[in-house]
């Protein structure tokens, strides 16, 4: 079969009081478009054409490469939208499916299904049976359950507001009876607009469906949220399937695009999105967000950590409330605990940071202990410098190291020191001052002042 999808994504979207194109906000991290797109690629469709209008440069920018497009200029409905494509739907012979940009629930074999039932049929289009059918189509049948018609919510007479079986706005047309149907398009209705169910005549083919979430379609914030969590159970299912335990499915909110090993343990409230990957046996505690990251097998990632395109070797041990961020690598075996945040820093095996610490900048060999209160100076008002600590170094407390700056394989930096200097070595590197002490200058200062 020669199949082209057209979605529809011209809609302005009002009720999400936003400048941003309404297809183009995210449902479970991914723009609602992405869902349907990727649905039509996976069908094999020899073209994809998006009918666009508001914010269409935005949504022209955002699927650059992915789709063809065509201008809506004025919103005056459906098969108006559907008009607006005129031009590429004339050229091309074939079946025509025509999809909604804010639907991202609809699973792909769902429509492979509908194709697959509707081949035969010149005009075809989905419906599914609802707890709640106002605002909908409604899918009117006659005696003997043929389709008659589908009347527009504002059109329909009581008995036909009564119907629950409702049209999805999914359809499945021969292109040039598309096309014949919508030169006979008119706007003679309640709404003043060119009604795309205006398609659909007695004898039309309609594929029942069973799940009626599938079909949400998404027209304010609330109903956003509602896509979002349906996508998160579907994944959150998905995952636990695979062998991964998650302590509370309702609050893991996780991307698509994330892949997850078996015996994987994930706390309540964790949030995981882009191109992250979780090994096996890993376990991530609450509040932790990771992103676009590598957790490899066997870490254990505490409470309320950030972690941002960043590496994270197996056997390591971050948090709680670390932040690790872009270009940061540890080789495994590692520690980076309490309030210590790394930026572009590589850590080789067995080196550890356990509280209180910023490492920028900085390039740390193997088994190197890095003291509370360390600082790697990385910035001086105009260029980034870096420090480089070598195997087995020693870093006291309170130490500061500015860079570019140097310390050499199992030296010691004592507590207190800025090290501003290369260190050599297996060498002490010390900036105290002397220390004195002044016996009775307590009492002394006290009785100046007046003090008892």
């Amino acid at each position: 079969m020669n199949l082209m999808v057209l979605i529809l994504a011209a809609g302005k979207g009002t009720r999400m009081k936003s400048d941003t194109p309404k297809v183009l906000f995210k449902a479970a991290g991914k723009p609602m478009v992405d869902y349907v797109v990727d649905a039509a690629s996976g069908l094999g469709a020899e073209r994809i054409n998006v009918v666009i209008g508001n914010g269409a440069e935005l949504v022209q920018k955002h699927l650059a490469g992915k789709a063809e497009f065509s201008v809506q200029t004025a919103q005056r409905g459906t098969g108006d939208a559907v008009m607006a494509a005129a031009d590429s739907i004339s050229g091309f012979n074939g079946k025509v499916l025509i999809l909604c940009g804010d639907m991202p629930l609809v699973k792909p074999e769902t429509l492979k299904n509908f194709i697959e039932a509707a081949e035969k049929h010149p005009i075809s289009f989905m419906s599914v049976k609802v707890k709640n059918p106002f605002g909908y189509g409604r899918v009117i049948r006659g005696i003997d359950g043929s389709v008659i018609k589908i009347v527009e919510e504002k059109d329909a007479t009581e008995d036909e507001k009564r119907e629950d079986e409702i049209n999805t706005g999914i359809y499945l047309c021969d292109s040039k009876e598309l096309m014949a149907r919508l030169e006979g398009m008119d706007c003679n209705n309640a709404q003043g607009e060119y009604y795309l169910t205006d398609i659909v005549k007695k004898g039309s083919y309609a594929h029942l469906c069973k799940d009626e979430t599938e079909f949400l379609g998404v027209n304010n914030r609330v109903q956003l949220a509602e896509a979002s969590r349906v996508l998160w159970d579907r994944l959150a299912e998905k995952h636990m399937m695979n062998g991964v335990s998650l302590l509370d499915p309702k609050t893991f909110y996780c991307d698509g695009t994330v892949e997850i090993d078996n015996d994987v343990v994930i706390y309540p409230n964790v949030f995981l999105e882009g191109d992250t990957k979780i090994g096996r046996g890993s376990v991530i505690y609450s509040g932790t967000r990771i992103k676009d990251s590598v957790i490899a097998e066997n870490c254990e990632i505490k409470e309320n950590c950030l972690i941002t395109e960043s590496h994270v070797g197996a056997e390591s041990h971050i948090g709680p409330m670390a932040h690790l961020r872009p270009g940061s690598v540890l080789e495994g075996d590692n520690k980076v605990g309490n309030f210590v945040e790394l930026k572009k820093a590589k850590m080789g095996i067995g080196s550890k940071s356990s509280h209180l610490t910023y490492l920028g900048d900085a390039e740390i060999g193997k088994d190197v202990n890095i003291g509370c209160g360390t600082i790697t100076c990385n910035y001086d008002g105009y260029s980034k410098y870096k420090t480089i600590i070598e195997d087995g170094v020693f870093v006291g407390s309170d130490v500061q190291l500015v860079a570019p700056v140097k310390v050499g394989k199992g030296a010691l930096i004592a507590a207190g020191s800025t090290i501003t200097k290369d260190v050599p070595a297996d060498a002490l590197g010390i900036t105290r001052a002397k220390q004195q002490n002044m016996e009775g200058w307590v009492s002394a200062w006290k009785k100046k002042k007046g003090v008892e």
